[in-house]
């Protein structure tokens, strides 16, 4: 039997940690960075190793520092083919078994060469010698971390010569995220004096701990030495005569490590320390994840509380220009009285009469600064509206920008699938506010609210005119063009009568005179109310057609980006969520295994 059987609490806690793996596999799957999908499957393969049910042995190393003869030393026997360069990109697995096998059996399309040997260390121990780290092959460094994920003891081979190479640490810093327990072997000791030795240990020691704040037990050998005076006889649980090499420290610590915790144990707590090293690993992925989350959700809350305290200064900006503005109406209205007392008089009630030439007079008197003044206004506040709203315009493409650049930039880092979608919610909004900036090389928008402030002041002369005309016409009683002068000298006539004469027609015709101004000064008021409230609403139109067309891009076209972290943040927390049920999991099939220890303790 070449696997370690299992009855009883332990064969139900080896089903409950297969699931646990097959589970943990799903999670990670769906997590959707670079490495999970490797994860994934080295899980389901961990899963499968567990169902078999044998304790792996993993060695790894540089081509050169004598991994072969190591594996040929620690089992007492020339079994694996050794040379100073690599011949196979193949695997060599030794199963255990009470025979010794002759010729290996290939698997896996050529990639394994399995062996069979009774000194692997008992039933159930597969010792596998993997391609060197530093091999010519291209598959090798595939094949190597293959295996390190499925050990459950690395023994990490070193060249005496040159220790802890740069691919050396790479390694050893891999199986330790991976949770695996290491065992360190500093092979060629041969080839160095007794105090090179110690100097060499050390300095492993030293590094290990500096570096990558590992403290494994360490062993100076010789397989060389081991090997030149092998006694087959003799297996791993017994020492060699005379411990040639040193290979006798190394088999006593493996025998008294399976004595201490048998096989089958050190088998399920090294797939849950593999377990726990993934859900650290993985978790703080996720907080990474939260993490720019967050932050590109700042930056978008950033962005669409802009757009509202930009639509909100647009108020400031019509406040100030209603404000000029009315200061402007109260010249004109000041101007318009002085130009009804001065004009509405009965020594120039004909000329008064004449529509044209009054028309001109207010013009030239009442209007003409005026109009010079509300253009420049107009023109001063389209333009801050428009220059505004293209400053707007640019800080939210370069904000934008700036958001698609980070998450080009940490796109690798994160679900790339979900980011995806962020990614089109982003150009879209990118190609509105380009649109957006590009509106305003239209000068429409200005241009019509100029002709419109001065359409309606030129306007407001023709049309005062003219009712004032018609309402001095109707007080006279005009009923035809040539009754005006004969009406008017009568009426100037009788303001120059006697005083016996202003008793009767003259104070009647005092009170009608009156009454054609304060008409004229009720029109006038009335006329400057009615286009100054137009002007208001004209510029409160354009105002609220630049507001809205920032606040619906907020809320409708960054609305999508908000949608897309929202679900971003929702789906990180619930996988955290999973990974912290399976790291809880994890620690009870944990507890469980320890009592059963303490119960296999006391029945032995």
């Amino acid at each position: 039997m070449t696997s370690i059987v299992l009855e009883g609490p332990i064969a139900d806690v080896r089903e409950r940690e297969i699931r646990l793996l097959h589970n943990l596999a799903d999670i990670v799957g769906q997590i959707g960075v670079e490495s999970s999908e490797q994860d994934r499957k080295r899980l389901q393969q961990n899963a499968a190793d567990l169902q078999d049910m044998f304790f792996l042995v993993v060695v790894v190393g540089e081509f050169n520092a004598g991994k072969s003869s190591f594996v040929n030393a620690l089992l007492n026997d020339d079994l694996l083919p050794m040379g100073i360069t690599p011949t196979t990109d193949a695997i060599e697995l030794i199963r255990w078994s009470n025979r010794r096998s002759k010729e290996p059996t290939w698997r896996e399309a050529g990639i394994v060469r399995e062996w069979s040997h009774p000194n692997t260390g008992g039933p159930g121990v597969v010792i596998v010698d993997t391609p060197g780290t530093g091999s010519v092959f291209r598959k090798h460094e595939q094949i190597a971390k293959g295996f390190l994920s499925r050990s459950d003891l690395v023994i990490f081979l070193l060249s005496a010569k040159r220790a802890l190479a740069e691919t050396e640490r790479l390694y050893l810093e891999l199986a330790r995220d991976y949770g695996k327990k290491i065992v360190v072997i500093i092979n060629q000791a041969d080839l160095l004096e007794e105090r090179e030795r110690k100097e060499v240990q050390g300095f492993v020691q030293q590094q290990l701990s500096e570096l990558l704040d590992l403290r494994p037990d360490i062993f100076m050998v010789s397989a060389k030495q081991a090997l030149k005076q092998k006694d087959t006889s003799r297996g791993l649980f017994t020492a060699a005569a005379g411990n040639p090499g040193n290979m006798n420290a190394v088999r006593d610590y493996l025998r008294t490590t399976f004595k201490r915790v048998p096989p089958a144990k050190q088998k399920l707590y090294a797939q849950l320390d593999f377990v726990d090293s993934l859900i650290r690993k993985y978790n703080e992925q996720l907080d990474r994840q939260l993490g720019l989350v967050t932050g590109d959700t700042a930056l978008a809350e950033g962005l669409r509380q802009e757009l509202e305290q930009q639509a909100g200064s647009l108020n400031q900006q019509l406040e100030t220009a209603k404000r000029e503005l009315d200061r402007v109406f109260v010249d004109l209205r000041q101007r318009g009285q002085t130009f009804i007392q001065e004009n509405l008089t009965l020594q120039r009630v004909t000329r008064t009469l004449d529509r044209e030439a009054m028309r001109e007079e207010f013009e030239e008197q009442v209007v003409g600064s005026a109009l010079d003044q509300i253009t420049r206004i107009s023109e001063q506040y389209v333009n801050a509206v428009v220059d505004h709203s293209r400053r707007y315009w640019r800080s939210i493409l370069d904000r934008l920008t700036q958001l698609e650049s980070m998450l080009d930039r940490d796109v690798s880092a994160v679900d790339a699938t979900g980011y995806a979608e962020q990614r089109a919610a982003l150009q879209d909004a990118i190609a509105i506010a380009d649109a957006e900036l590009k509106s305003y090389t239209d000068q429409s928008l200005s241009e019509n609210l100029r002709q419109t402030f001065r359409g309606n002041l030129v306007g407001l002369a023709s049309g005062f005119t003219a009712t004032l005309g018609g309402i001095i016409a109707v007080v006279l009683g005009l009923a035809a063009p040539g009754a005006v002068t004969a009406t008017a000298g009568a009426v100037v006539a009788t303001f120059v009568v006697g005083p016996a004469l202003l008793v009767g027609g003259g104070a009647a015709a005092m009170l009608y005179w009156r009454k054609i101004k304060r008409d004229a000064r009720t029109e006038l008021e009335n006329r400057l109310n009615a286009l100054q409230r137009s002007y208001h609403e004209a510029m409160l139109d354009l105002t609220n057609r630049e507001r809205n067309r920032m606040l619906q891009y907020g809320q409708q076209i960054l609305s999508p980006v908000f949608s897309q972290l929202n679900v971003l943040n929702d789906r990180y927390r619930a996988q955290k969520n999973a990974l912290q049920e399976k790291a809880e999991q994890s620690r009870e099939l944990r507890r469980e295994i320890d009592a059963i220890e303490i119960l296999d303790e006391a029945e032995a």
